[in-house]
C-alpha cells in the first residue's frame, strides 16, 4: 500500500490535467528556473494584485525587468520588492530606465525588451493595455475580469482572437489550476452525483482598505480607491465575485441564459460600488444557481460553490471547509483546496511560453466577465435580463474616465 504522502503526489499529478484545456506542469516548473532561462516581464499596475501575482512568476521563473504604474510610490514601492527578490535569485536589479510612468506609458513598457506583461490594473483600463500588448506580441497574464462593461469584454474577446497562435494569453482565474477543483469537476462531468438539479453559491467578505488620503485630487483619489468605484472595477458581484462564478459555468460547462437580481447599499455607504447582492442565474436544462455575495465590515467571511444532483452533491470552499462530494460516489479532496492554486497557474503560462504550446484561455476569461455582468444588469434594473438581450450587445457606461490629469508634468487641481 502507498504511504499517504504518495497517494497525494499521485492524487496532484492525476488531476493537474482534469479540466479540459488545463497545461499540466511540470514539478520543477513551480520552483524556478536557471536565470539564463528567465522570462522577461512587465508588469502594467503596480498594485497588491500585480506584487502577488508577480512574484509567483518569479518563483516559476520570470524575471521582472520593466514596470507601469501612474504613481510614484506605486513604482518605487514595487521596484524595491523585486530587486530584493532579484537579489536572492541572482537576478539583475530593474533599470531606471525600465521604470514608465503616466496614462500612455504602458506603450512605452510594451515597446521595451519583455517577453510577456502582467496586467492588473484597474479593470476598465484592461480591453486598452491587453490589445496593445496583443498587438507588440507579448505573451500576456490579464488578471479578471476582463473588463468592467460588455464593449470592454467583447473588445478583450477580438484581441484574443488576433492573438490566437501568435502569443499566449491567460486570464486569473487560479481556481481551474487548483488540483482538488480539478478532481470534483472531473467527478460531476462523468456523472458522479448526477444530472444536476440546483445549486448555490455564494461570496462573503469583509470590507476593503481605503488607498487614497486626504487632500488627494479627485481624479488621483478615484483611481486608488478603484475598487470602490462601479466604472473602474464593475463593482464587486464583476471584479470580486466573479471567482465563484466562474467556478459555476466551468461546472455548468457554459453560461447562465438569464438572470433575476436584486441588492444595494446598507453596510457601507461611502462609497459608490453597492455591498450586497443577491442573483438567481438560470443555466441551460432549467438549472438554478442562486448566488449571495457582501462586501462590508463585520460580514460573515466565506466563499463556497454547491452542487446539488439526483445521486448527491458536491461543494468546494476557497477555505478550510473543503472540497468533496457526498452521496452515491463518496469523495474526499481535503482542506484548502484553492491553495497553491496561483502558483500552479503561473507555471503553467511560463511553461507555455518556453514549450511554445501557447495558452488561450481568454474565452472562459470573457464568458465569466459577461456572466457576471448579466447578474449586475438585472440588478441595477431590478428586472430579470437574458443572456441575449445583454451579453451579446455593445453596451457600455456612459461615462468615460479621464486620467489624462495625472500624466507626469500635468498640474493636479485638488
Amino acid at each position: 500500500m502507498k504511504d499517504p504522502g504518495t497517494r497525494r503526489r499521485d492524487f496532484i499529478k492525476a488531476s493537474a490535467v482534469a479540466a479540459a484545456g488545463v497545461v499540466l506542469v511540470k514539478p520543477g516548473s513551480v520552483f524556478g528556473s536557471p536565470a539564463s532561462d528567465a522570462i522577461a516581464l512587465g508588469i502594467i499596475g503596480c498594485g497588491g494584485r500585480g506584487n502577488a501575482v508577480a512574484r509567483d512568476l518569479v518563483n516559476a521563473g520570470a524575471r521582472v525587468v520593466a514596470l507601469h504604474d501612474l504613481f510614484d510610490d506605486r513604482l518605487a514601492e514595487t521596484r524595491d520588492r523585486f530587486d530584493k527578490l532579484a537579489e536572492e535569485k541572482g537576478l539583475s536589479r530593474i533599470d531606471d530606465k525600465m521604470l514608465f510612468k503616466g496614462p500612455d506609458a504602458y506603450h512605452q513598457l510594451l515597446a521595451a525588451p519583455v517577453d510577456a506583461v502582467l496586467i492588473t490594473s484597474p479593470p476598465y483600463f484592461h480591453p486598452d493595455h491587453f490589445e496593445a500588448a496583443v498587438a507588440a506580441g507579448k505573451h500576456t497574464y490579464l488578471e479578471k475580469p476582463v473588463a468592467t462593461d460588455v464593449y470592454g469584454a467583447q473588445r478583450v474577446d477580438k484581441t484574443a482572437r488576433k492573438g490566437a497562435g501568435k502569443v499566449s494569453m491567460t486570464v486569473g482565474f487560479q481556481g481551474r489550476y487548483a488540483p482538488p477543483y480539478q478532481e470534483m469537476v472531473r467527478r460531476i462531468h462523468a456523472g458522479d452525483i448526477g444530472d444536476i438539479v440546483c445549486a448555490q453559491t455564494y461570496y462573503y467578505t469583509g470590507d476593503l482598505t481605503r488607498k487614497a488620503a486626504p487632500g488627494m485630487p479627485p481624479v488621483e483619489a478615484r483611481v486608488r480607491n478603484w475598487v470602490f468605484d462601479r466604472v473602474l472595477s464593475g463593482d464587486i458581484l464583476v471584479e470580486q465575485n466573479i471567482h465563484v462564478i466562474d467556478i459555476v459555468n466551468w461546472v455548468m460547462r457554459g453560461h447562465p441564459t438569464s438572470a433575476q437580481a436584486s441588492g444595494g447599499k446598507k453596510a457601507r455607504l461611502d462609497v459608490d460600488c453597492w455591498d450586497h447582492f443577491n442573483v438567481v442565474f438560470t443555466y441551460p436544462g432549467n438549472v438554478h444557481v442562486s448566488f449571495n455575495s457582501t462586501q462590508f465590515k463585520g460580514s460573515y467571511d466565506s466563499r463556497l460553490q454547491r452542487f446539488f444532483g439526483t445521486r448527491g452533491y458536491a461543494e468546494a470552499a476557497f477555505g478550510k471547509e473543503g472540497v468533496r462530494i457526498v452521496g452515491d460516489n463518496p469523495w474526499d479532496g481535503g482542506t484548502d483546496g484553492f491553495k497553491g492554486s496561483v502558483a500552479l497557474k503561473t507555471a503553467a503560462f511560463l511553461d507555455s511560453i518556453r514549450t511554445k504550446n501557447l495558452l488561450n484561455e481568454v474565452a472562459s476569461g470573457v464568458e465569466s466577465t459577461l456572466s457576471s455582468i448579466v447578474g449586475r444588469t438585472a440588478a441595477y434594473e431590478s428586472e430579470e435580463r437574458t443572456w441575449e438581450k445583454v451579453a451579446t450587445g455593445n453596451t457600455r457606461w456612459k461615462e468615460k474616465v479621464d486620467i489624462a490629469s495625472l500624466a507626469p508634468g500635468r498640474a493636479r487641481t485638488s
